[in-house]
């Protein structure tokens, strides 16, 4: 017997989501502000909402009104007679970029797409695209938050699964990163493999000087290069010992260019040589959307993706891009980010 769904039920989740909305918009206020960040540093002692004012040269109404918003969606805890903290675990959750399930970058990201969410009636019509460079420039500062945490995993959770490759990029050796957008994993792929020589290929001008002045705030300008290029037209032959395309590849076109772009990476790692590509993880089937709270994420932003020209690989279909483009020893790899979908292959 099918279930009864009822108008209160749906009342309930349209409600839902407006509450979701605004829980979402208050978090974002508490991170571009550094109000999360001033709490947390008050300690498990907690602090009053005139006390975090003064702290920070805000107003204190405006203050008072924050803080009672972020007490009732539950991301600080109050009492009467030490004020506000963090709610468990939101330390590392908000502000903690290493954490796997950081979700500040995430919450800034999602925030910064109601340009997109605003100009989608229009673009039904017109079938426009709207490129991220045209777009406001917070947005590139968003994305480069949302994917923090791709560069912890890729070096502590995915690479140590290829020990010998990890013991090649120790030794020295070249990594190529296309799309590296800000530049964090850059950084932190440098760092990590500090004999190591790293590339990174952006063809977005605004993500080109992001991402170079994060490699200069690190000190790494002479060890990390970044070049302005498109990876549908990359020319080189046997000179990377390691291609990374983390949530990239369903940015350089459709089918035919996702097979080309794989194609030019095969002929541009050296024998030996590997890629690692992670994808979001778009189920195959649209049916899977519904109850998988990852897969409803996706599909939401699909409002944004679809507008700056992007598409959206499902799992299956990069399975098949990376053997039909020559790699060997194509593998699902294990890792922490439900929001990620991560392949390597082998020349």
């Amino acid at each position: 017997m099918a279930e009864i769904v009822t108008k209160q039920d749906q009342w309930q989740k349209l409600y839902g989501y407006i509450l979701g909305n605004q829980a979402a918009w208050v978090a974002d206020v508490g991170l571009k502000a550094g109000l999360f960040a001033a709490i947390a540093s008050a300690g498990p002692n907690g602090i009053g909402e005139d006390a975090l004012a003064s702290a920070l040269g805000y107003d204190a109404r405006y203050t008072r009104v924050w803080c009672r918003a972020a007490y009732a969606f539950e991301l600080l805890d109050w009492d009467e007679a030490t004020g506000y903290r963090l709610a468990p675990h939101m330390d590392t959750l908000l502000l903690d970029p290493a954490d796997p399930r950081f979700c500040g970058g995430r919450i800034q990201f999602f925030t910064a797409l109601h340009e997109d969410f605003r100009a989608f009636p229009d673009s039904l019509r017109t079938g426009r695209v709207w490129p991220r460079s045209e777009h406001d420039p917070w947005l590139l500062e968003a994305l480069k938050n949302l994917t923090k945490p791709d560069a912890v995993m890729l070096t502590d959770h995915v690479l140590p699964q290829s020990p010998a490759l990890v013991a090649r990029l120790e030794a020295g050796g070249t990594i190529l990163e296309i799309g590296p957008g800000g530049g964090y994993a850059l950084v932190h792929l440098a760092h990590r493999f500090p004999n190591a020589r790293v590339v990174g290929l952006e063809s977005d001008a605004p993500s080109i000087g992001l991402a170079r002045r994060t490699v200069a705030d690190a000190g790494l300008a002479g060890r990390v290069e970044i070049r302005h290029g498109d990876a549908n037209e990359l020319v080189e032959e046997e000179t990377y010992d390691l291609v990374v395309m983390n949530i990239v590849l369903h940015e350089t076109g459709g089918p035919a260019e996702y097979h080309n772009v794989l194609r030019r990476t095969h002929r541009a790692l050296e024998p030996g040589g590997s890629v690692l590509v992670s994808e979001l993880p778009y189920p195959d089937s649209p049916t899977a959307y519904r109850g998988n709270p990852v897969y409803q994420m996706l599909a939401g932003v699909q409002i944004h993706e679809a507008q700056v020209g992007c598409g959206a690989i499902t799992q299956g279909e990069l399975r098949r891009l990376l053997d039909g483009a020559g790699f060997v020893n194509t593998r699902v790899i294990d890792q922490p980010i439900p929001a990620r979908f991560v392949m390597m292959g082998e020349k």
